[in-house]
């Protein structure tokens, strides 16, 4: 009886090591990647809790970037750029992140032109 509880244990151990695995690469493992900025400021909004409560004396601007990755794999994400007084992103400005599969893990920050690999220039051009 001791061997099956012991058994079950380590496939239960296994099961959600594996799990736990997934979850940790696909939310925490970045990629550099880099996005243009859109031609159009966003509009800017009271920010907003998760719960859904208004912070008072901050404010937002919700861009939508579609990022390209090192390899050219592209990816959409959303990302809000808040605080007491936020200064939205130049148009067309580029900006590089670590992203990975879920969310935004290091940045956006500015870079010039001449610090984006070729290949992603050429995508980011499209």
């Amino acid at each position: 009886m001791k061997k099956i509880i012991g058994v079950i244990f380590l496939i239960a151990l296994g099961v959600a090591g594996y799990f736990g695995y997934n979850y940790y690469n696909d939310t925490y493992n970045g990629q550099t990647a880099y996005a243009r900025i859109p031609e159009t400021v966003p509009e800017k909004t009271q920010t907003k809790s998760d719960s859904g409560e208004i912070i008072k004396g901050w404010s937002s601007y919700k861009y939508t970037l579609t990022f390209v990755k090192e390899n050219g794999e592209k990816q959409t994400m959303g990302y809000d750029l808040s605080g007491e007084n936020p200064t939205p992103y130049q148009p067309n400005a580029i900006v590089k992140a670590e992203i990975s599969k879920k969310r935004i893990i290091k940045g956006p920050n500015t870079v010039s032109e001449s610090d984006v690999p070729d290949k992603v220039m050429k995508e980011l051009n499209k």
